[in-house]
């Protein structure tokens, strides 16, 4: 991990993620920017077109400063010390301005707030903006919930249904939980217990632990019907830090009829969630 991309929209969770965000860059020495973006407004006759430039250049210059002060109350926190923290204004939809700067500067690592279910105007948006940066974003996406605390990172969990692609994701929740010399814990939910279950699964985690370099995993079987609820509701019951889940590609109908794990998560836990992309 070396540099950290942080949407704000200057809310209560976008600040909650930036101050996150801050914690693990200095642990991991990695840079840190934040982003605002501004929707460009949609433009009919030449005259509209000079107000909105106009009133584009304000926001511009309004949000340059808000991100300055964000940068400063950060620079405060206990442990911030000297870093140097970088901020951006863009015109563009968020999930697109993100997928590109990750592939056109490298970054590798986004922190972003979400407040997870609600009712409320602000925490509808917020909750899918963080979805559609998870679907479209492939480099690791961590959403910090709004009552996150700040624990030190000792236990992380990440749900497996037992495909190929845990392998890679396997080896990025370990790198980044050797920098906190975190436990790591391969959850798995199933409906009902039974031999082959059980055989597939240490046959399973044979693998993985081949993938981690020795770095040692600890594997837990969940019986439950319904796979969110059975990590919901695991997960309250530990000491866990944070929640990581690997986010798949879905066919055609599988988009329009259901929502994925790491949708339902980002919604439902009150964990930071680690969200890995599989190879495509």
């Amino acid at each position: 991990m070396k540099k950290i991309l942080c949407p704000v929209d200057f809310s209560k969770p976008s600040t909650k993620a930036a101050e996150y965000a801050l914690q693990i860059a200095q642990r991991t020495n990695a840079s840190l920017t934040l982003l605002h973006v501004l929707h460009l407004p949609m433009l009919d006759t030449t005259e509209s077109a000079m107000v909105a430039s106009q009133m584009l250049d304000e926001q511009r210059r309004y949000s340059a400063d808000k991100l300055h002060a964000m940068a400063l109350h950060l620079q405060t926190l206990p442990n911030a010390g000297a870093m140097a923290i970088d901020y951006r204004v863009q015109e563009a939809f968020l999930a697109d301005a993100i997928e590109r700067l990750t592939k056109e500067e490298d970054f590798d690592f986004v922190v972003m707030g979400t407040t997870g279910g609600g009712n409320t105007l602000e925490e509808i948006l917020i909750g899918s903006n963080t979805e559609s940066v998870m679907s479209q974003v492939k480099c690791p996406v961590l959403a910090i919930p709004a009552n996150a605390r700040f624990p030190e990172i000792h236990r992380i969990v990440y749900a497996s249904d037992f495909q190929p692609e845990d392998a890679r994701a396997m080896r990025q929740v370990v790198a980044l939980a050797s920098l906190f010399q975190a436990e790591v814990e391969v959850v798995h939910v199933t409906e009902e217990a039974d031999e082959a279950t059980a055989e597939k699964g240490r046959a399973h985690m044979a693998r993985l632990q081949e993938e981690t370099a020795g770095y040692p995993v600890q594997f837990r079987e969940i019986i439950h019907k319904e796979e969110d609820t059975g990590l919901k509701e695991y997960l309250s019951t530990t000491q866990s830090n944070m929640l990581a889940i690997l986010k798949k590609r879905r066919s055609f109908f599988k988009n329009i009829f259901s929502m994925s794990l790491a949708e339902k998560m980002t919604y439902q836990t009150t964990l930071p969630l680690l969200v890995l992309h599989a190879e495509e």
